[in-house]
């Protein structure tokens, strides 16, 4: 509250023009600020006062200038995909979107969309099975259109300001994903066994997976303008993280590329768009020990690049992985991984010596000082 005087209505006499000019003003003091106000009669200026001092005291709150939100969860899934156009996975955004509006409801107001509701649909989904294998979800299943309805509701409130705050969302904590890598001999097979595929561009396709460790998106969408055979090197400008990068050629994939005819060399690299029939065929017939996925062509490279002492920060390179957290998953794959740095910190010990005693030979350390012979009784 403002502390305000009593204040005092007071008159103004003054001369313009030989004319006589009377006013009445008040007087008043707020917070230690004086405040003084004019007006054409004692009345005008009293009652004045009277308002001024009430209003100083007993201010009414300020009208607020925000407007009423009123961004549908429909309206809000519209704005961001309009945004988000150009991202590679609108189609599934566009997918995840469609059950979050038949769980929440598109006509709902994101201000409706609480912590408590959005708790309430995380727990529904851990409870509930895949449709496809019938076994209870995974926590990436269960955490990615939490990811994308969080995102959503973070634009809303930073860019279209219709939420005051953003939901509290917890997402599952997910494991670490498999690695898989192939033996030498299972190397072998799997290669022979594309190699008699009815798809004749799969083993060069398999071998430059296995050699490169290429996305799949990277490897089936390259072009021969990204192909720098007098370089060595596949120059990717389509990345999964948005960031080209260049990935020197090994000289098996120079020679696959390099076989291929002049003539052919315009536009894709390949021909095959879908060889997932074609590879999972190729597996069943290597006989492999364990699954194995095209995607695991990518696990094979980075870890034999790894267990060969390659450097792990090269290898974020070559993967094209945004932070180095994401390849230090292949670390412990290393021949030296912490075994020097546990070799550094040990503690040395003592020579071994023979030592006759009449129990026989037995086997002691040398000590490094002497020590005092003992007392007898």
């Amino acid at each position: 509250m403002t502390r305000v005087s009593r204040g005092e209505v007071k008159k103004r006499t003054w001369m313009w023009k030989g004319k006589r000019r009377t006013a009445y003003y008040f007087d008043v003091t707020a917070n230690g600020q004086r405040v003084r106000q004019q007006y054409a009669s004692q009345t005008e200026a009293e009652t004045a006062l009277d308002e001024f001092r009430e209003e100083r005291r007993h201010p009414k709150p300020a009208a607020s200038t925000k407007a009423e939100p009123t961004l549908t969860l429909g309206q809000a899934v519209e704005r961001y995909l309009a945004a988000k156009a150009r991202k590679r996975t609108v189609a599934e955004d566009k997918r995840q979107f469609e059950r979050l509006k038949a769980v929440f409801g598109a006509e709902t107001l994101l201000v409706d969309i609480t912590a408590a509701r959005i708790s309430q649909y995380k727990a529904d989904r851990l409870g509930r099975k895949s449709q496809h294998t019938g076994r209870q979800l995974t926590a990436a299943a269960v955490n990615r259109p939490l990811a994308l309805l969080r995102h959503l509701l973070r634009m809303a409130h930073e860019e279209c300001e219709q939420l005051e705050a953003v939901p509290r969302i917890r997402l599952e904590k997910e494991p670490q994903g498999r690695i898989r890598w192939l033996e030498p001999d299972e190397d072998s097979r799997l290669l022979a066994a594309c190699g008699k595929s009815q798809n004749k561009e799969l083993l060069s396709i398999v071998t430059v997976a296995l050699e490169t460790g290429l996305r799949r998106g990277e490897l089936l969408g390259l072009t021969w303008d990204r192909v720098d055979l007098s370089r060595g090197v596949l120059r990717l400008e389509v990345t999964k993280s948005g960031r080209r990068r260049e990935v020197p050629m090994r000289q098996v994939v120079y020679d696959v590329l390099a076989a291929i005819p002049e003539k052919e060399r315009e536009g894709r690299v390949w021909r095959s768009t879908n060889i997932r029939t074609a590879f999972e065929r190729a597996v069943a017939a290597a006989n492999l020990a364990a699954p194995f996925h095209l995607h695991d062509c990518r696990h094979h490279f980075a870890s034999w690049f790894v267990m060969r002492g390659g450097n792990i920060v090269a290898l974020q390179d070559l993967l094209g992985h945004a932070s180095l957290s994401m390849t230090r998953r292949y670390a412990h794959l290393a021949p030296d991984h912490l075994r020097s740095e546990v070799a550094k910190t040990e503690k040395p010990r003592p020579a071994a010596v023979a030592v006759e005693s009449g129990y026989g030979t037995t086997t002691s350390h040398e000590v490094e000082s002497e020590r005092p012979s003992p007392v007898s009784a």
